[in-house]
Order: structure tokens, then sequence, then C-alpha cells
């Protein structure tokens, strides 16, 4: 083994591995410099490439990106329009604003929020989802997109599609924008809501429009609202949208329930929610915002740019605010729209039954269909117990359909039940004329055969006259009712001819009846009253129809005893508070329809739980006519009703067909009551037998007059003679009437004798009195004077006679009946009579006071009669009876009239 080393070598060693290791590390400098050289040079010409390849590659990137927008952004802009169709996705700067042609375009499942950098619009699912929960950096950016969405909702849709409720605690006035729609309609968009009551109310609304829909699209077996709208095209069922700014502020407990639960099937049934989630905004103890949020689709607002989940990664530009003068005139128009928008026609047609099935008997009840309620028909059925529905009460605003639904009632029962087993009893209270058509008329020779009574225009006499008529007529049937063995029903009587026939008593605005303070309407009220509670049993089923019923007086008493038993309510649209007044306290329901001829039926006395929303069939002119002519030549009949005009006189050649005249009882006119009996007088062949028509009217006392010498004529075995004196410088039209009446004398065999010179008036005076005194006046003679207060100087006596005109008509007048000279006399006023005829009037017993001052008639009638003096109404006195009577003159007949009256008197 080797010895150990000397430390001289050991130092001579490490001395030459220094210097190798000198050597080695400077050849690794002198490469090492070299690389690095090539490197940076390499690294140099990379750069240099790369950043000429960039420049390339972006030049080409931005050709591809710019070509591919230029074909993506007009696809883009097509889909946003057909989703949100459109003012739904026009920004709000946008010139179409302003223009009317896009407003309804059709109801928006997106609606727009705004755009890309390259303004391609941005649109978002709202109205079939349940809806979207808003946040923001700034709650002023949400509050805007949220009064963005909203009025472009109500701009794109159909009027009444869509309805904004909106919850605004913290008095934002943001749906302010959308102020002029909620002044003209809002039914579109109410006023905002701003404390915690409010809301309840209108989402407990909501709660019911839910569960209805719910009801309504399992029965109709759809999942979803808009498959129920798309097949029953129910424009008056909109889409609900609720507006939620500032959430949770203002929320409770309770708010909070309804708000989850309408949330949860929010999207099925047509109920949407677009809330401002203000996280910094504390709530409720006992609400939690998520149970409400999760529920909802989130969007959120920051530094103006809106993100949605259903496009991630898509950062739209917030639209700037609209104009409010822009948001003005749209929302106008929205409303001008609404204004003429019409519901689907429910033809009258389809609420009839075959006509295999019509006229069948009677049984318990009388039912008809008014409308239809989506595929279901909207009965009515009137019946006296099991349940008991005996009567009906409509109402509803000015022009919202309440006569045509009176129509439809009525055609509809007339076209099931045969005369024999109903009669109606139709008065019309206001000024229209849709019941005239159910009766005769000069160029129509069919009615309704099963009218008895039509009162158009009917005044409150008339109706008075018709209820007490009524009354009479349950104390006829309870007699009835006791022959067969005290029956309490008429349901328990079998059909044939013992049974009477049921009655249907429609009053259009009824209440005309009642608003005066008088004992008119004291006594309407008291049989009104009595007609409802016992005509049940007795099948006489009212139907009370009126616009409003608030502030009458007489209902405000007698309100529960009337209406309480009346369970049928149909309230068309109307007022929140009239609707209240027809259906019940608290069911507004009324209030919330949209259009002319919807109604809500009500058979449980207006309980809100029983509300049905119904659209009343069309009851078109020119098919209910040919309904009444088709079911008028079924009948056979030939007797037509009792019509009543207000303010028209009375047709004599009508009153003549339904009753034959009597000998020594001639007519004064008609009188104003169900019967067609006209007023007759006595005369008999002794002083005093006449009659004295006293007041302002030439066309009325003509009419007196004339009704008086027909009558009379017609009657009488011997044809008598007539004296007409003429005092008038007459009208075409009085003219035409005189005409006419002495060619129907002439007719019936009457010897006619004319006096219209004034000249020639006092010297056939003269000679009358001169046969009555002799004893030669040669038969039965009425003397007709028409005006002779127009006769000049009757009293100034005539030279060579010593006596006035006046003195000799006193004498024909007072002993000319017992020598068969009757005077019918027309003067003007009271004192012109007395003054010719004397104080006693020459002992005629019979006025007739037109127009005429009232102190007059009490100088006649007593000092406590009232008679305020209308046209075509006269009030007859005898002094036999305890009270005078009111009549309604007949017209002066036209001479086209002459043979039909003629033939009819001669019957």
């Amino acid at each position: 083994m080797p010895g150990p080393v000397s430390p001289e070598v050991l130092e001579a060693r490490i001395r030459g591995l220094q210097h190798a290791l000198a050597q080695l590390l400077d050849n690794a400098r002198r490469l090492t410099r070299g690389e690095h050289q090539r490197a940076v040079q390499l690294h140099r010409q990379l750069q240099e490439q790369t950043a000429a390849a960039r420049r390339e590659s972006r030049g080409l990137v931005e050709a591809a990106t710019a070509e591919a927008l230029a074909t993506a952004e007009p696809a883009a802009r097509l889909l946003a329009d057909r989703l949100a169709p459109g003012l739904a996705s026009i920004p709000p700067n946008d010139a179409r604003w302003r223009s009317r042609q896009l407003v309804g375009a059709g109801v928006p499942s997106y609606v727009r929020v705004g755009d890309l950098d390259t303004g391609t619009p941005v649109v978002a699912p709202l109205l079939r989802t349940n809806g979207w929960r808003v946040t923001s950096d700034r709650p002023e950016s949400a509050r805007r997109l949220l009064q963005s969405v909203a009025l472009r909702l109500v701009a794109a849709s159909e009027p009444f599609r869509l309805r904004i409720d909106s919850f605004d605690p913290r008095l934002t006035g943001m749906m302010g924008l959308l102020g002029h729609l909620t002044t003209k309609y809002p039914q579109l968009v109410p006023r905002a809501t701003h404390t915690a009551e409010q809301l309840h109310g209108v989402l407990s609304g909501l709660v019911d429009v839910s569960s209805l829909r719910a009801s309504r699209q399992a029965q109709l077996g759809h999942k979803r609202f808009e498959e129920l709208i798309r097949e029953t095209g129910r424009v008056t069922d909109p889409y609900r949208l609720v507006v939620l700014f500032d959430y949770p502020a203002g929320i409770d407990t309770l708010a909070q329930r309804d708000l989850v639960r309408l949330a949860a099937t929010g999207a099925d049934r047509g109920i949407c929610f677009l809330v401002h989630h203000d996280p910094a905004m504390a709530s409720e103890s006992d609400v939690d915002p998520r149970q409400l949020l999760d529920l909802l689709t989130p969007v959120s607002v920051a530094n103006e740019k809106v993100e949605l989940s259903q496009l991630p990664n898509v950062a739209a530009r917030l639209d700037p605010p609209f104009d409010a003068n822009v948001a003005a005139g749209i929302c106008d128009v929205v409303a001008e729209l609404a204004e003429i928008a019409v519901l689907p026609t429910i033809e009258f047609d389809r609420t009839l039954p075959d006509r295999s099935t019509w006229w069948q008997p009677v049984k318990d009840e009388l039912s008809t269909v008014i409308g239809y309620d989506d595929r279901t028909p909207a009965l009515i059925r009137l019946r006296s117990g099991n349940p008991a529905l005996p009567h009906v009460l409509v109402g509803g605003a000015v022009g919202q359909g309440k006569s045509n639904l009176l129509l439809v009632m009525i055609h509809g029962l007339a076209a099931r039940y045969d005369p024999a087993d109903l009669e109606m009893y139709l008065l019309d209270f206001k000024h229209g004329v849709e019941f005239s058509a159910l009766g005769p008329a000069a160029d129509r020779e069919h009615w309704l055969p099963h009218v008895r009574v039509l009162g158009i225009h009917s005044d409150r006499a008339f109706g008075l006259a018709v209820l007490r008529h009524l009354s009479d007529e349950l104390a006829r049937r309870s007699e009835i009712f006791k022959a067969h063995g005290n029956v309490a029903d008429i349901a328990e009587l079998g059909p044939g001819p013992g049974r009477p026939p049921r009655i249907l008593a429609v009053l259009d605005e009824f209440q005309v009846l009642l608003e005066d303070d008088d004992e008119l309407a004291d006594e309407a009220a008291r049989l009104l009253e009595r007609l409802v509670r016992l005509g049940r049993a007795y099948g006489v089923h009212v139907v009370l129809a009126t616009q409003t019923i608030e502030g009458v007086k007489r209902l405000s008493t007698r309100r529960d005893s009337i209406f309480g038993q009346v369970p049928y309510r149909i309230a068309l649209k109307t007022t929140p508070a009239d609707s209240q007044a027809i259906l019940r306290t608290g069911n507004t329901a009324a209030a919330e329809l949209q259009f002319r001829g919807e109604a809500v039926l009500n058979a449980n006395f207006g309980s809100p739980d029983d509300n049905q929303h119904v659209l009343v069939s069309f009851a078109d002119k020119p098919v209910l006519d040919q309904l009444r002519h088709e079911l008028w030549r079924r009948s056979g009949t030939t007797h037509p009703p009792r019509v009543f005009h207000l303010a028209e006189p009375a047709r004599l050649p009508d009153t003549a067909a339904a009753v034959k005249p009597e000998l020594g009882r001639p007519w004064t006119g008609l009188p104003i009551a169900v019967t067609e009996e006209p007023v007759a007088i006595e005369v008999r062949p002794e002083p005093g037998a006449g009659v004295l028509v006293l007041g302002d009217g030439p066309a009325d006392a003509l009419g007196v007059l004339t009704g008086l010498a027909i009558s009379a004529a017609a009657a009488a075995v011997v044809a008598p003679r007539f004296v007409f004196v003429d005092g008038t410088g007459s009208s075409p039209v009085i003219a035409e009437g005189k005409e006419a009446l002495v060619q129907t004398l002439r007719s019936l065999g009457c010897e006619v004798e004319t006096i219209d010179k004034h000249e020639d008036v006092a010297p056939r005076i003269f000679s009358l009195r001169d046969a009555v005194r002799d004893g030669q006046v040669g038969g039965t003679t009425y003397l007709l004077g028409f005006g002779f207060h127009g006769v000049p100087k009757m009293q100034t006596q005539v030279d060579g006679i010593f006596e006035s005109p006046a003195n000799a008509l006193q004498e024909i007048v007072r002993e000319g009946p017992t020598q068969g000279l009757i005077t019918f006399g027309w003067w003007n006023r009271l004192h012109v009579c007395t003054e010719q005829l004397g104080y006693g009037r020459a002992n005629v017993a019979t006025h007739l006071f037109l127009r005429h001052p009232q102190d007059g008639v009490r100088a006649v009638c007593g000092p406590l009669m009232r008679w305020a003096s209308e046209p075509h109404r006269g009030l007859l006195w005898d002094g036999l009876h305890p009270e005078a009577q009111v009549v309604v003159p007949f017209a002066p007949l036209r001479v086209d009239e002459v043979d039909r009256c003629v033939e009819q008197v001669r019957r």
C-alpha cells in the first residue's frame, strides 16, 4: 500500500487543479457568451416575426369578426322582433315610439332590457315565466329597468290582454310614467299601492284569479294559461304582472305568504312578478326574501350593464329613460284602443235549443241560457224551491249591455215556453226603445206572443198600476191554490187549463218608481216588496234592472226586504260602489270587467265565492225579429198586448180592436192601468149630460172629442147626427184629424154637419137652441164644439135678438140632453167656459182637464187636488166618484187609419 503523501506534493496537485479549473471556466464563459448572443439574436428575430404574425392575424380576425357580425346582426334583430313584437323590442329614442302603428301588436313573451355595443337588442323571456328578480349597484337603475319593461309590455299588448299592478312602498313614483293610462283605464294599470293593507287586497284578488284559472285549466285539460287563452279566445282574462319596488320593503308575513304561493305557479297561471330586490332593505323578522327570490330568474344591473342568467356572458347596455311626453302619448293611444276594443261575439242562436224542443210544458222551473262561461252555457233558472231562485237583479253602467241581456233572457224564455204557460209584463222606465219591437206596429203585423203588458218608456203611474195588478193576481192565485186543496207552490199544480201561467215581470230602471219622495213611491215600494216576497210560490218572477240604485231613498229602508228575496244577481261592467250595490258588499268583481257584454253571474245573493264570469250572447235585432215572427205565427194569436207609451196618446183603432163600444158609455181615453177597457162616462138623456174639455192642447182635445164621438156612434142602434163646430185655425195635423173624424163618422152611417167659419157659428147655435125649445131636434144629435173659446163675440148680444150666442149655447148644454142633443165641447180655460155657460156651467158634471192651471182644477175638483199637467194626459172629474181619474186621451185619427178604425168598431 502506498505511503503517506507529503505536503509539498499535495500543494502542487492543488495548484494544478486550480489552473485546470480556471481554464475550464474561461472556456465556459467564452462559449456561454456566444450562445447568449445567438439566443438574444434569435429572440429578437422571433419577436419581430411574432409581431408581424400578430399584425397579420389581427387583421384576419377583425375581418372575420366583422363579417360574422354583419351576417348575425340582422338575424338577431329579426329574432328579437319576433320574440318581442312591436314596441317591446324598440329602443326608447326610436321614432316609432311616436307612432301609433305598433301599439297593441301582441302580448310579448319576451321584452327588451337593452342592447349590445353594436346596437343589437337584447330581449329575455318574462310573461310566461314566474318573473325576474332584479338587483343593481344603484337602486335607480333597477327601478328604471322595471319602469321601462312595464311601459313596453303595456304598449305592445292588445287592450285588456295585460294588467299591471304595482307596489311602491318608498313612494318612488316610478309608475307615474303610465299615469295617463291609470287615469283613463285603471283596469289596465291601477294606481300603485303603497301600504301592506293595499297590497293585501291586490294579492288576495290574485289568489282568487290563480285558483279560478287552475280550475278552468283542469276542467278543459290545459296545463298552461296560454293554452287556455288560445282555445277560448277570452281577452277578458289578462296576463297579470305584479311590479314590486324595493323588495322586501313594506312586505309583511301575510303579503309574503301570498307572494310565494302565487310565484310558485305563476308561469302556468299567467301571473308574473317583476321584483326589484334591494339587499340593503331590512325585512320583517318572519319574512325570508329568499323564499320569493329563489322562484324568480336573476337579473343584475351593474355600471349600467344588464346581465341575465338566460344569456350568460352577455352584458347589455341598460336603455336610457323614456321621455315622459312619449310615454304619455303611448298611454293615450292604448286608452283609445281600449275604448273601441270588443269581445268575441257569441251569437244568440247558440243559446237556443233545437226547434223540436220549443214550447215544452213548464215543470218546476223556467230556464234559459244567456251566454257562455268558456264552453259552459250560463244558465238562468227561475224556480220556487230546491233551491229557491225566483227573481233576478240586473245592473250595469250605461252602454254596457243591460238591454241586450234583458232581450236575450226574454227571447230565450219565449222560445222555450208556450204563451199559455208564460206571460210577460215588460216595463221600461228610461228613454229607450228596446222593448218597442216586442209589440205591434203600423209597419209590423207580428209581436212577441207572450207579452201581456208592454210599457215603452213607462211613467211611474203606469208602473204602479202594473204592480197593483200583479198584487191582485197573487190574491187571485191564492184562491186557485185553495180550490186545489191548499197547495203551497205552483210547481205542485199539474199542467192543464186549471194551472195559471208563470209570469215574468221585467222592470227596467225600476228605481224610477221609488226615487221621488211621494205617496206613489211609498206604495210602489210596498207592492214591490210584497211581490218579491210572495210571488215565488205563485209563479211570479221579477227581474229588476238598473244602472244604479245608490241614493234611492225608498230602497235605503227596504233594501234587505226586497233584495233579500232576489238570489240571482247579474252585474255588467260598473263602478266598485255599484258592483257592491248589485252583488253584495265587498264584491267588486263587476268593476274588474273590461268589455261591454261581460257579466258576473251569481246565484247566491252575490257571495264572492259564487261569481261566474260569463260572456252574454249578442241579440242581433234582425235575428230577434225573425224569432218573434216565427213564434207569433206558431201561436196563432190575434190579440196584441196592452202597450203603454210615456208622453204619447192612446190609439183609438187599437182600443177598438180590443173592446167593443157600449151604448150610452162613450170613451174619453184609456186609463193608466193594465186593463184595456177605456175610461167611459155615463151619458143619459137628462140634464147634466155632456163633457166639458178644459185646457191647452188642441191635439189632445180633438183626440178626446174623437173618442167620444166615434164610440158613441159605433154603439148607437140608430146612427146619430153630428154638428161639428170648429172655432180654431188648425195646424195641418189637426186639420187631418178633423177630416179623418168626419170621414169615420160618415162611414159609420152618421150625418155630419161642419161649421168652420166664425160668422156661421152664432146663427147655427141659435137654430139649435130653437130646435131644443121646440122639441124638434130630430133624434140623437151630438154637438162637437172644438174650441168654443176661439169663436169671437160669443157674449155679445145679436142685434134684434137681445141675446148672445153664449146664452143660447148655455141653454143647449143644459136643456139639450132631454131632447136628445148632447154637447161635447172644448175650451182652453175654465173661466172662459164659465163666462159662456154661466157660473154653474149649465149643470154639466163631467169635466176633463188637459194642461190647465191648478187653481182652475181645484175650483172644480176640490182644494186638495194636485194636478201636474203633462202632454197627452187628462184628469177626469165626474162628481160621482170620490177621486179624479187620470186618463190618456186618444190621438187624432190619421186619414190612413179611417178604414181600420171603422172595421174595428163595427165588429
